[in-house]
């Protein structure tokens, strides 16, 4: 998981056909009367700092003119696609005091002089940061020829002293010419709430009612996801019996939805553990512990019990579990004595985590579907600057010799949500296969799909998934979730997310990271309000994965002794009633299965 929000902003507003950068319009009367405070320098022109950290063929270019109208335009020219977003970035000091939740507002305009990609769209990312520190921001921004101007609220994550705020926008992650203007960063402190400051109202493409992507999803599922299912009642002579009651109920769907979960509401009976475990029983069939097996906590004599009786309350209510994580190489993620250990002896650094993959994984050999070997390590790099690079390749092999039947997984972030998940799929698909081809024996693939206030169409999202077919490996959304306010718009993009994955051939599962809102890492992207209260997420998630997903049917047999109806696939229960008999039969069904045969005595 990565602390970021991402925002994909398609709306346009204040819309300028002319060649020269639209002013922005000013703030209402009641909001100028606050008196916000300019973090922006307005001496940006002079006082920028341009960093190029893509080794392109051609170095990339950064300059700033006033145009005829006396504003000051920045311009980007990026020649080659960085690798990451971050590769090529501007970046301005903040002029006065941040406090942690301060709410502030940031302004813009843009637009796009080429991009190298279909729609033309130039893309950008605005962000705001204390120097080393956390972002309190990431917005993609998202532009054609014409001018746009964004309003995007937000509120600090941490106390930044004048001269420590850092106000960026990134270039990299397409060839492209940009241009970006009115540049304004305004700090109402407690003065005011984010709800009262404007904002542009974000959407995504393929959200319309009749749009064709969904149709042609909904057909797929229809073929990969269901089956005729038959089932016919005899009598003990082999005969068919007519009017039979038949009730046929799926137990658990093959298909992984699965939940992050708090284990101490699990292992502890605590006041909102009841309606935690409702929730959780009622919406999904597979858990990740969330923390509890990550080196710091599992290493903690305290917090390692809890775990433990969480993962056994889990298991006794027959969910499946998946293992969160083996290793996380990157320092923030582990004990400062591992550190201090890799630096003084890394032969003793390299057995403390082959000792600890032994035990977890020996503690729960048997009990896990699949175990995120190694966590974003693509991303995090810190410990192979002490171990050769092939050790993860070890870990992969002794996490197979320990546990044979757990599914291997690599998991990692930055896919599916932006424009520039094509370029990462490709770099997240070439670790893979190198790591494959030195033995590593890696199962399946975990892409973590954290999204934000407007995320990549439903069409791109299946376009990205269909570069991870010539792997032939089953791919799951290991920690989906959508950082937004606006409800409605998270609402109908989780039901497309969802409609989207469940239509792919390659996906296996989708995992939401965490439900209730104050056990939520992002509370904005819950499911459930504190006080318990449905979201309009939630409402979806019930009526796709619990309905229209989950199989139910009844009814009476015909002459020949059977109904049918068509099913998704999973185990399933099947009760048979007639006037003097009960019978019931657990059955898994898939597209192989044939009729379900019941014989009464």
């Amino acid at each position: 998981m990565k602390k970021l929000i991402s925002i994909y902003l398609l709306l346009s507003f204040a819309i300028c056909s002319g060649i020269y950068a639209q002013e922005v319009l000013p703030l209402t009367p009641t909001l100028q009367s606050l008196q916000p405070e300019q973090v922006f320098p307005l001496t940006a022109d002079k006082e920028y700092k341009f960093n190029d950290n893509w080794d392109g063929k051609i170095p990339n270019t950064f300059s700033v003119r006033l145009s005829d109208n006396k504003l000051q335009v920045f311009s980007a020219e990026i020649f080659t696609p960085s690798k990451s977003r971050y590769d090529v970035n501007t970046c301005w000091k903040g002029t006065s005091l941040i406090k942690k939740g301060d709410v502030m507002l940031a302004r813009l305009s843009m637009r796009s002089i080429y991009a190298k990609q279909e729609s033309g769209d130039a893309v950008i990312f605005f962000y705001v940061q204390k120097t080393k520190g956390e972002r309190s921001i990431v917005a993609e921004l998202a532009a054609g020829p014409e001018w746009k101007t964004y309003e995007i609220p937000f509120e600090a994550t941490e106390d930044m002293k004048p001269g420590e705020s850092e106000i960026c926008i990134s270039f990299g992650g397409l060839a492209q010419k940009v241009e970006v203007a009115n540049i304004e960063v305004l700090n109402f402190g407690k003065k005011t709430t984010i709800v009262q400051l404007p904002t542009t109202r974000f959407t995504y493409d393929g959200r319309e009612a009749n749009a064709p992507w969904r149709d042609a999803a909904f057909e797929r599922i229809e073929k990969i996801r269901t089956a005729a299912f038959v089932v016919q009642v005899l009598d003990k002579n082999g005969k068919a019996v007519k009017d039979a009651n038949v009730d046929v109920k799926m137990i658990q769907s093959d298909f992984v939805w699965g939940t992050a979960i708090y284990e101490k509401l699990i292992a502890t009976d605590l006041p909102n553990s009841a309606n935690y475990k409702k929730y959780l029983k009622e919406f999904f069939n597979t858990a990740v512990i969330e923390n509890g097996f990550k080196s710091p906590n599992w290493t903690n004599p305290t917090i390692q019990p809890e775990t433990k009786r969480a993962f056994e309350w889990l298991e006794k209510e027959k969910f499946r579990q998946r293992g969160h994580n083996l290793v996380w190489p990157g320092w923030k993620f582990n004990t400062q004595s591992l550190k201090d250990l890799a630096e003084k002896d890394t032969a003793a650094f390299s057995k403390a985590i082959e000792n600890e993959i032994r035990d977890k994984m020996t503690y729960f050999k048997g009990r896990v579907i699949a175990w995120d070997v190694i966590n974003e390590v693509i991303h995090e790099r810190d410990m192979f600057k002490y171990l050769p690079a092939d050790e993860a390749v070890r870990w992969y092999k002794l996490a197979r010799e320990i546990d044979p039947k757990a599914q291997l997984f690599m998991n990692e972030y930055a896919m599916l949500n932006n424009v520039t998940s094509p370029q990462f799929i490709r770099t997240y698909l070439d670790t893979v296969a190198k790591f494959r081809a030195k033995g590593a024996p890696i199962d399946a693939l975990g892409i973590q799909g954290h999204v934000g206030r407007v995320p990549r169409s439903p069409a791109s999202v299946i376009s990205d998934l269909d570069l991870f077919l010539p792997t032939g490996l089953p791919v799951q959304i290991t920690e989906f979730d959508i950082n937004t306010t606006d409800e409605e718009l998270q609402a109908d993009y989780t039901r497309d997310f969802l409609i989207a994955c469940y239509s792919h051939p390659i996906v296996t599962g989708l995992v939401v990271w965490g439900f209730w809102e104050p056990k939520q890492w992002k509370p904005d992207a819950a499911m459930l309000r504190t006080d318990w209260s449905e979201k309009p997420n939630a409402a979806v998630w019930r009526e796709l994965v619990t309905k229209k997903w989950k199989t139910s049917f009844d009814g009476k047999t015909n002459d020949n002794g059977t109904i049918e109806s068509r099913g998704h696939f999973g185990t399933y229960e099947v009760t048979v009633k007639t006037k003097n008999r009960v019978k019931k039969v657990t059955i898994h069904f898939d597209k192989l299965s044939s009729p379900v045969i019941v014989k009464l005595k």
